[in-house]
């Protein structure tokens, strides 16, 4: 966990070491409570009690008090602020890692599951660095030093809390394994669930031109009951190792009292010693219960940072040539070999000459490969074998974003951004001038239209485009008058046909 951590933030984990340090400061400062409370008891038990001494103790108190809440704050506002920072920065890394990868991630991955892990994932990954981490902290600092100090009274005493410990341990590495196992059942099912609802979303007019709703709606049902089901057997499962857990962690006083007592009738501890024993058996006890609360969470969150550092571990395309020139634009198929799951081929030997300024037509029936002999020209993924060149370059060896900015390409589906008219067509060029987006539009007669909308260029789409007027304005574009991407006159001109 703290590996994945440490990998997922890099060299940001220094800011993260003062806010530790203060919660361990508080940790400390949480002892001289106790510490008080020990001298109190001593001396109430030896009849050596003063008001002096109940003043001067008091005394310490309130300043601790008053300095662990300036510590306590500084360090759980530090932890809160820089681990929110943290993780907003990951949040860009994780969108910009995206945009670098092939298609072929996107087309093995479902939706569910990259929205799940750009947003449940990184929500997680959150909670630990601004929440838990603070708390674990806290709570580890504190048993350990209420363990150590428990020697120093009585060290058979001390033994014996460390035996309850060790019985506790397994029982606790038990739950969690339960929590890990049943929290990858339900991610799995979130992410299905989350694809689900998209696409009802999505096709809900067809599904009601079809009469389907319900039909969609049950998929969605049934997901959701397995859902609640496997988290109800989560919870039955591991109430058992819960229960234990909780069981022995409350025996710890009641054992070291029965340990204690023999001691004491032995001659072995005194009074004073044992009632201060007992205290700081209570106070173990239920750190002991908090830690399993934090370390329940840390194991559900184990997913989340898996998730994440699989998601950054995945390779973007390969290159040799960060920056693109190309002099001419002859497209070239030599032998090309794809798969898009590395087991049936979509094309196989595909050979063929493309020359510049031509237009070439690919005819063939739906699912015959027309759309992914485009897409390999614009790499959004690699040829299993073969090669593709354009201008005589093999297309591996360039960037993929820069060889884009000589490729358009007319989708069979069409996007329109939860934005203006203008800002769409300006989408690919943030350069453009408005005589050039006016241009633009007009060279794909649109402007007319979009002059007798109510507010024109600045004309508002629905999410998705959701106008459909509008939505067929774009998809009737022509490729060399949109301004989606920056496009060469002379470049080969694909059609395809069914």
């Amino acid at each position: 966990m703290l590996r994945s951590i440490q990998k997922l933030i890099g060299d940001k984990r220094k800011q993260l070491i003062f806010p530790i340090f203060l919660m361990s400061l508080d940790a400390i400062g949480s002892l001289v409570m106790y510490l008080m409370l020990y001298f109190t008891v001593i001396h109430l038990l030896n009849g050596s009690l003063t008001g002096g001494l109940v003043r001067n103790y008091t005394i310490v108190c309130l300043i601790s008090i008053i300095l662990r809440l300036i510590i306590y704050r500084s360090g759980y506002f530090l932890c809160f602020s820089r681990g929110a920072e943290m993780c907003s920065g990951l949040r860009l890394d994780l969108a910009n890692h995206y945009r670098s990868l092939s298609l072929g991630y996107f087309n093995q991955n479902s939706s569910g599951y990259l929205l799940s892990t750009l947003t449940k994932d990184l929500s997680n990954f959150e909670l630990v660095l601004t929440h838990t981490l603070p708390s674990i902290v806290k709570t580890l600092v504190m048993g350990c030093l209420i363990l150590v100090g428990t020697f120093f009274i009585n060290w058979k005493l001390a033994l014996a809390e460390c035996v309850v410990i060790l019985i506790a341990l397994p029982v606790l590495n038990w739950g969690n394994r339960l929590v890990e196992k049943y929290g990858t059942i339900k991610r799995d099912l979130t992410s299905k669930m989350i694809s689900i609802v998209l696409e009802y979303i999505k096709g809900m007019k067809v599904f009601k031109s079809a009469n389907m709703t319900s039909t969609h709606f049950t998929r969605m049902s049934d997901t959701l009951e397995d859902i609640r089901k496997t988290s109800v057997q989560a919870e039955v499962k591991t109430a058992a190792p819960t229960s234990m857990y909780s069981i022995i962690a409350n025996f710890l006083l009641p054992f070291v009292l029965l340990i204690g007592s023999y001691l004491f009738l032995g001659g072995t501890i005194a009074s004073e010693l044992l009632v201060a024993f007992m205290l700081m058996s209570l106070a173990l006890s239920a750190l002991l219960i908090a830690f399993e609360h934090s370390y329940n969470l840390l194991k559900e969150l184990k997913l989340a940072t898996s998730n994440l550092e699989q998601a950054f571990d995945t390779k973007p395309l390969s290159y040799k040539e960060e920056k693109v020139k190309l002099s001419h634009f002859d497209i070239t198929f030599e032998n090309v070999n794809f798969s898009y799951n590395q087991q049936a081929d979509v094309l196989h030997n595909i050979s063929f000459h493309a020359p510049e300024g031509s237009t070439t037509a690919l005819i063939g029936p739906s699912g015959s490969g027309k759309s992914t002999v485009a897409n390999l020209i614009a790499r959004f993924w690699d040829v299993t074998k073969g090669c593709v060149r354009i201008g005589g370059q093999d297309i591996r060896e360039l960037n993929p974003d820069g060889l884009l900015h000589y490729i358009s390409e007319v989708f069979q589906e069409n996007t329109l951004l939860s934005d203006t008219i203008y800002n769409n067509i300006k989408a690919g060029r943030e350069d453009a001038t408005e005589q050039e987006v006016i241009a633009a539009a007009k060279a794909a007669h649109c402007h007319e239209f979009i002059e007798r909308l109510p507010n024109g260029y600045q004309t508002h789409l629905a999410e998705g485009g959701k106008m459909v007027a509008v939505h067929r304005m774009f998809t009737f574009a022509s490729p060399e008058t949109a301004l989606w991407g920056k496009r060469c006159p002379t470049m080969s001109r694909f059609l395809w046909y069914n």
